[in-house]
């Protein structure tokens, strides 16, 4: 799944569109948006891997799912699966799916859980760990929705390795102090790759992501697989504690 500083580095070269009217909104699916026609963007937010295009009385939420992309006045040969249409430009999303949501975003998304977002509370997400999740593994965990928006197995990975944590630990058996720094740190960590995406350097921030041998002690690195989301998770046994 696309993670959330993906969406943001998008959402960011769309600035520009804020206050423009679109002349027509198309799509592949049997949805009608043609309420989105001669209407203007009022702003621009995202929710995890989520872009929301947010209109007067209504929202358009784009689901980037696992590998969806966008272009701005450019296609591809396949035909995009949402478009929206300017005088003079376009933007077009691919492997994605739109849906019109009426309302404002904060009618049906919880911010405070966006680890991307200004309004990310890190004390009720360490609550919400301690107090709802103290029996499940931290690796686990930093992927429930409910308490983390944005983290993927990228983000996950690599800092569980930066706070020395092993994925299988218990959150209940894990130091309160190293859970703040675990939350700390995913959300700098993720502010990092929104800038690094913009020069490609996103792999070059990871250190045992998608690698063979930790760097620190250059012993091999080990691949847990989730049997029930196919995600995966880098693992150093040596440098990352079992709580």
């Amino acid at each position: 799944m696309q993670e959330g500083y993906f969406v943001i580095f998008l959402k960011n070269k769309l600035q520009r569109f804020i206050g423009q009217i679109v002349s027509r909104a198309s799509g592949k699916s049997e949805t009608d948006f043609s309420c989105i026609d001669f209407t203007k963007i009022i702003d621009l937010d995202s929710f995890g891997n989520l872009m929301l295009v947010v209109f007067n009385d209504f929202f358009l939420s784009i689901d980037f799912g696992n590998s969806g992309t966008m272009l701005v006045n450019k296609t591809k040969k396949a035909k995009a699966d949402f478009s929206l249409h300017f005088p003079h430009s376009e933007i077009n999303f691919y492997s994605c799916e739109a849906k019109i949501l009426k309302g404002k975003p904060n009618d049906y998304f919880q911010f405070p859980t966006d680890i991307l977002n200004k309004k990310f509370d890190g004390e009720l997400a360490l609550t919400k760990l301690q107090q709802h999740f103290a029996e499940e593994n931290i690796g686990k965990a930093l992927l429930e929705k409910s308490i983390f928006v944005g983290i993927g197995d990228l983000i996950r990975t690599e800092v569980l390795y930066q706070a020395k944590i092993h994925p299988e630990s218990l959150v209940k058996n894990i130091p309160e102090k190293k859970l703040i720094y675990l939350i700390v740190s995913a959300v700098n960590f993720a502010d990092e790759l929104v800038e690094s995406y913009k020069n490609d350097e996103v792999q070059s921030k990871a250190l045992i992501f998608e690698k063979k041998i930790c760097p620190k002690d250059k012993t091999e690195i080990q691949i847990a697989i989730s049997a029930e989301t196919n995600s995966r998770i880098y693992i150093c046994a040596k440098c990352q504690k079992l709580y």
